[in-house]
């Protein structure tokens, strides 16, 4: 048998195995993306956490000045209704309420400090934490727009070599040809031609016949006797 014919399906293997790689990476793509995605949005949660706990103290610290506006409102308003109380014991009432507002004050001026001082913190943490998040994020963003980038080459790719097929089948022997579609299409991820290296069977592994072996030494394309894929003799194509 001419070489010709094991040339052109070798030269159509060799697309076909580079269209599955094409057609496989592709198909990770997505997961790769959404893995992007879901990173940036761990890290943006981060973020939001991380301001979220600065607001908290803020909100507490308003909170405390809120009630301490609201002591001193209303120590005031008992010391303008002091002066028109006339029962002795009405008057030390409204002085005891004065007083207890002067503790209540005293506490929450105290625990305005200590929040002040968390707040602090709670700012230096959150920078930092922002600081690594939005480095990071914008390498994410970086990777993101590559692979998105390589998706778009891979298809184009892809486009190409199954465009280019049909042109590659053109003048392979139908009696190769249909073999040849059944493997590649079957279950296995072998490349349907394999070598025999040692008579052996490149897919199984398990020895060739006597009579397979002069065939593919002629140059010819042979069927293992036990797996039935496609065998030839690499040094008849150079």
């Amino acid at each position: 048998m001419s070489s010709t014919p094991l040339r052109k399906l070798l030269k159509l293997q060799e697309a076909d195995m580079r269209l599955r790689d094409l057609k496989t990476r592709l198909e990770t793509l997505p997961k790769e993306m959404n893995n992007i995605i879901a990173k940036r949005d761990k890290l943006l949660a981060s973020t939001g956490a991380a301001v979220a706990k600065v607001k908290a103290v803020k909100l507490r610290i308003k909170q405390e000045e809120d009630l301490i506006a609201e002591l001193n409102s209303s120590s005031d308003k008992l010391r303008q209704q002091s002066a028109l109380v006339k029962k002795n014991t009405e008057y030390q009432a409204m002085l005891n309420s004065i007083e207890l507002n002067k503790q209540k004050i005293g506490e929450a001026e105290e625990r305005i400090i200590l929040a002040a001082d968390e707040l602090e913190k709670v700012k230096r943490e959150g920078a930092k934490i922002k600081f690594a998040n939005d480095a990071e994020i914008k390498n994410l963003k970086v990777e993101f727009e590559e692979l998105f980038s390589f998706s778009k080459v891979v298809k184009e790719e892809i486009a190409k070599l199954e465009s280019a097929r049909p042109g590659l089948m053109t003048d392979i022997p139908p009696a190769l040809l249909s073999p040849y579609e059944a493997l590649l299409n079957g279950k296995g991820n072998c490349a349907p031609l394999v070598t025999a290296p040692n008579e052996n069977c490149g897919h199984c592994q398990l020895k060739i016949t006597a009579q397979t072996a002069v065939a593919i030494k002629r140059g010819e394309i042979a069927f293992c006797d036990n797996c039935q894929y496609m065998l030839y003799d690499p040094e008849s194509v150079e």
